[in-house]
């Protein structure tokens, strides 16, 4: 599984590449704005993660930037609590599989990425 991390916060952006890189089956790379997200116009990933801070709008920014030429992708967005409540309104019309509050707990962590894990699989078996 291929995936994405666009996060300008080193703690979190490590937190999330240790986390991911323990699964032997995923390949993570990591970038930063508009150049990471136009990586794939060039290249497919399954899931991008994407830093969303309120105070900037940057992450929702990015969000629908992805979501002008890749529909299919999955999106999961890195937030506060408070900030994931406030974009669950646009989670339908951005196509976003799931929130990652910050700070992150691991419990949390791990159960997400097995739901995308399932979900990998299963998109798999129907092919």
């Amino acid at each position: 599984m291929d995936i994405l991390l666009v996060v300008r916060d080193k703690l979190i952006r490590d937190q999330v590449k240790v986390g991911l890189q323990q699964f032997p089956e995923f390949s993570v790379t990591t970038g930063e704005g508009y150049a990471a997200i136009n990586e794939l116009r060039q290249r497919h990933c399954d899931c991008v993660f994407v830093a969303s801070d309120p105070s900037d709008g940057e992450g929702l920014r990015l969000i629908n930037h992805l979501r002008s030429f890749d529909r299919t992708t999955e999106v999961v967005p890195i937030a506060t609590e408070r900030h994931a409540r406030d974009m669950a309104g646009e989670k339908s019309r951005l196509n976003i599989a799931a929130f990652l509050n910050t700070p992150i707990q691991p419990a949390e962590f791990f159960r997400l990425v097995g739901r995308l894990r399932a979900r990998k699989l299963e998109s798999e078996a129907r092919r």
